[in-house]
């Protein structure tokens, strides 16, 4: 029932701001390789191979001004396979963070459905700002 009316005031909220300004983007990582294999049962093989040194991903968020210093945000992101395009998790499409949320400039910032914790976040920033430290994470 909650969900039902949290929808429904987002839709009403959406509704009137035709002429908002919304923001999307796309973006990932795609990391592929020529990997070559020997002594394996199937013998010497030369195969591409994806997520060689990095895990390869594809994202989409964004951001819908909904006037009034209301706006809402969304983040779909899910890994894939380089090699043959499909997911890195079977029956799964965006399994790394899924969420749609609303962010107030005077309340704050309400997001709901898969994301990273608060303590992975800080930390993805943390690592960003230290120079030359190239490590990826999640």
């Amino acid at each position: 029932m909650k969900k039902t009316l949290i929808s429904l005031a987002v839709l009403a909220a959406a509704s009137g701001s035709a002429y908002a300004q919304s923001n999307v983007t796309i973006f990932g990582i795609m990391d592929a390789g020529i990997v070559s294999e020997h002594g394996g049962k199937n013998g010497n093989v030369t195969k591409v191979s994806s997520g060689v040194a990095n895990a390869s991903r594809i994202g989409f968020k964004g951001t819908e001004d909904l006037g009034g210093g209301l706006s809402a945000v969304f983040l779909l992101e899910g890994g894939i396979k380089g090699d043959t395009g499909e997911s890195d998790v079977s029956g799964s499409v965006f399994q790394r963070q899924a969420y749609v949320g609303l962010v107030s400039k005077s309340a704050g910032t309400l997001t709901l459905g898969r994301q990273y914790t608060p303590l992975v976040q800080r930390l993805r920033a943390s690592w960003r700002s230290v120079p030359g430290w190239p490590v990826r994470f999640g």
